[in-house]
């Protein structure tokens, strides 16, 4: 027996390990499906982190170095884990064929317990991972010194760039105040002075920006100064004013700053801010921006700079630099419009961006000289983010301190909105007055007002207006511009109309006049005439428009609050075609004779910028005509098909007749079926398309005249911003195939079922569309050119 329990002893051990090395073989597919699928959890776990860190990092964020030791140990893991299946599915087969050779058993057992032991190592790993699921996995990063701002380039402000920089370095010179008009380049300057500290080297601890703005918010420039400071969220919420000023005070108190305030328009209280330059020991400053010389007073500037406009020379750079080189040389007139451009807009940086980016779509000089036209008379026209109809405009208020700018050098302007204030220092205010606008119960003061012999310009809008006094009228003969739409009220004008002899411009829109006095015969220097939305007057008296010797703008169309549903316009087109000086005439057409008395007339076709043609039983499109002047083209509730015969002459090459058209609107065309017509429109930006039961495509495929040629829908388009698609239950098409859209901003489609698909890829309208509007149900059916251009477009979808 003694000699038997050491045997039995080595037997059992022997067994064991024996029994535990062939596992490693007999498991092995077993255990290569296991490290498989360990392998792709911990593939899953890793892009999960990853993807969550790389988030992170879009937001001043970087990874712990635990985190990217993680990640990295998984690369390598995955890499081993991947040789390892490959060998392992190797041997596999060999054991099936039940090979016992001693080199097949002893490869079996090395690989199956390298198998077991990278299983342990991938749970590991995933172990570790799960709990990343718990923790931040980056850091906040410090703020940088200085926070760069995207600016465009610019010209003209280095001298006084440089001028500025040479105070920052003065030690005594702690507040700077730069001061001018809106539009002038204050907020460049400041930009350009901010983005300075990131070329030079200099000894602040940080440069802060803040804008102020009109409507000057303490909280919201406390928090652009707390994220420059990083001062955290934990200790900011949940304060007070007060104690965010303390908290900000303290942060500052250690550190050389540089503090650039934008657009301050009153004094400042800046101990509530946080900040103080009291014993300023560390050479910290402050630099602003403001309209008033008299603020950089108030804040105690010790430097003041007047940002100037631009000298000639550098106002043309500016011009040539925004409109492009290719727009500036693509025609030998164009330099010399540009003159004329540059000058209307007086040295102004605003002025001179905004109009040279307008006109960088325009490339002859006819559009030049057109858009000179309207700037000179109609300048809103050319604002960045404005509204504006004939009837009113909402501009930006540099657009607006611009404007007032330009006729800053003129006498006095009064403006009454309310009768409240003394009826007697409005009535010196009128003997003095060159112009005077009255809106609202500010009219009152008309009943007493005297004599204004120096008055030019008198605007009476949106008010309680009646009667225009006789007496009034009597009394400014030097009177040149006389506003009284939207006077909802104004029943008549006066005979002593007649006595203004030196009006030039008279605008009696969505008035209640049903006639006019015959003394408007008398203004022999009316050059612009109005009559928009004026319901009640159906027509116009014989020779009341033929008399009119110096009239150049003739205007009788719908309003956005009227639209005028019959006009006899007929006998008018008659004599307006007989005034030499005639040039732009917006007129509605409601009967044969007067589209007749159109398509008859090289002249008025020549002239008509706004064409309504509304309540026509049939009415054929005059496609053959040359209306190079059209802008605005309205069609509504006329029986307007479109077949090829209505295209002018079949045999002829394509011309643009619409050239200058820009705003389309057709509505309520029960027999319209498609508008292939507007690729004679090449400048179309505006298209309004409603209750047209039978359109079914806008343009489609369409084969040239005379030939097999297929014409491309691309070209036709180039320059539309808005498509407005409204109750339209044919629409099947906008276009045959894929445009690129390169200036479309929006397309709005409601009551289209059928429009199940937008002729738009990946690459469309890539840097210009702002939203797609429609129904919830329509967006969700649309199909798309593929996936890429789904999730292109779909961060754009608006719900109506």
């Amino acid at each position: 027996m003694d000699c038997v329990s050491p045997v039995l002893d080595i037997l059992t051990r022997l067994w064991d390990c024996t029994a535990t090395n062939s596992s490693y073989i007999r498991h092995l597919k077993k255990n290569l499906k296991s490290l498989s699928e360990a392998r792709r959890e911990l593939e899953d776990l890793s892009e999960d982190v990853n993807r969550r860190v790389e988030e992170e990092e879009q937001q001043q964020r970087k990874r712990k170095k635990v985190v990217q030791g993680w990640l990295d140990a998984v690369e390598s893991q995955i890499k081993e884990v991947d040789v390892i299946l490959r060998k392992g599915e190797e041997e596999v087969p060999k054991k099936c064929l039940g090979s016992c050779c001693i080199y097949n058993c002893y490869s079996g057992y090395k690989i199956g317990k390298k198998v077991i032991n990278k299983i342990r190592d991938v749970k590991e790993l995933i172990k570790k991972g799960e709990i990343f699921e718990n923790l931040q996995v980056t850091y906040k990063l410090p703020r940088p010194t200085v926070d760069g701002m995207v600016m465009e380039e610019t010209v003209g402000f280095d001298s006084m760039l440089d001028e500025v920089w040479g105070h920052i370095a003065d030690y005594r010179c702690r507040i700077i105040g730069l001061y001018g008009i809106g539009g002038v380049g204050k907020t460049t300057l400041l930009k350009k002075l901010n983005n300075k500290f990131l070329d030079i080297n200099h000894h602040f601890d940080l440069v802060i920006w803040a804008a102020v703005s009109k409507e000057a918010n303490l909280e919201k420039i406390q928090e652009a100064i707390r994220k420059k400071l990083n001062i955290s969220d934990q200790m900011w919420k949940n304060k007070g004013e007060e104690d965010k000023a303390t908290e900000i005070l303290i942060s500052l108190r250690s550190k050389r700053f540089v503090l650039l305030l934008d657009d301050v328009w009153e004094r400042l209280d800046l101990s509530k801010i946080g900040v103080s330059l009291y014993d300023n020991q560390n050479g910290s400053k402050i630099v602003f921006t403001t309209r008033s010389q008299e603020v950089c007073g108030q804040m105690g500037a010790h430097r003041r700079f007047k940002v100037e406009c631009l000298s000639p020379e550098a106002s043309m750079d500016l011009f040539r630099l925004t409109v492009g080189e290719d727009v500036f040389n693509s025609h030998p007139e164009i330099p010399r419009l540009a003159q004329i451009v540059v000058e209307e807009c007086q040295g102004l940086p605003l002025a001179l961006i905004t109009v040279a980016r307008a006109m960088s779509s325009r490339r002859g000089p006819r559009e030049w000289q057109h858009a000179i036209d309207e700037l000179q008379s109609n300048p809103f026209r050319f604002a960045e983010k404005g509204e504006y109809s004939e009837d009113f405009v909402v501009m930006h208020d540099v657009i607006r301190d611009m404007a007032l700018w330009l006729a800053s050098n003129e006498c006095k302007i009064v403006v009454l909105e309310d009768d409240k204030s003394s009826q007697q220092n409005k009535s010196d205010d009128f003997k003095e007055a060159f112009r005077v606008s009255v809106w609202g119960s500010g009219v009152e003061i008309l009943r007493e007002a005297p004599s204004c012999p120096q008055l030019r310009t008198l605007l009476i809008r949106f008010s309680e207006l009646e009667k225009f006094p006789s007496r009034f009228a009597k009394s400014m003969h030097a009177l040149a511009v006389l506003d009284l739409s939207y006077n909802l009220d104004l029943v008549k004008l006066p005979e002593a109309i007649g006595k203004l002899i030196n009006l030039c411009y008279l605008n009696l829109s969505n008035t209640r006049i049903g006639q006019l006095p015959t003394g408007i015969t008398y203004l022999k220097n009316l050059k612009i005439l109005r009559l928009d939305g004026m319901r009640y007057l159906a027509f116009v008296p014989c020779q009341v428009i033929s008399s009119l010797s110096s009239l150049q703008v003739f205007s009788w169309f719908s309003t956005e609050l009227v639209e005028l549903h019959y006009v006899d316009s007929t006998s008018v087109l008659a004599e307006l075609e007989s005034l030499e000086n005639i040039h732009d005439i917006s007129v509605t057409l409601c009967n044969v004779d007067a589209v007749n008395r159109v398509k008859s007339s090289p002249k008025l076709q020549s002239c008509i910028k706004r064409l309504a043609v509304v309540l026509m039983a049939s009415f054929l499109l005059p496609l053959d005509l040359r209306m190079d002047h059209l802008e605005t083209l309205e069609i509504d509730r006329c029986s307007l098909e479109s077949k090829n015969d209505y295209f002018g002459d079949q045999g002829r090459t394509r011309t643009y007749c619409f050239r200058n058209l820009r705003h389309l609107s057709v509505k309520t065309c029960p027999c319209m079926t498609d508008l292939k017509w507007i690729r004679y429109a090449p400048n179309l930006q505006f298209l309004y398309v409603s209750y047209c039961p039978r359109l079914s495509e806008i343009i489609g495929t369409y084969e040239s005249p005379g030939t097999s040629e297929i014409e491309e829908s691309q070209d036709f388009f180039s320059n539309l911003m808005v498509i407005d698609l409204r109750h339209l239950p044919s629409l099947t098409s906008i276009c045959c195939g894929v445009v690129p859209f390169p200036s479309l901003q929006t397309i709005s489609v409601n009551g289209c079922p059928s429009l199940r698909k937008l002729p738009l890829n990946s690459g469309s309208a890539k840097n210009s569309l702002n939203a797609i509007r429609g129904s919830r149900e329509w967006w969700d059916r649309l199909e798309w050119e593929d996936e890429d251009t789904r999730n292109v477009f779909a961060s754009k979808f608006l719900e109506l």
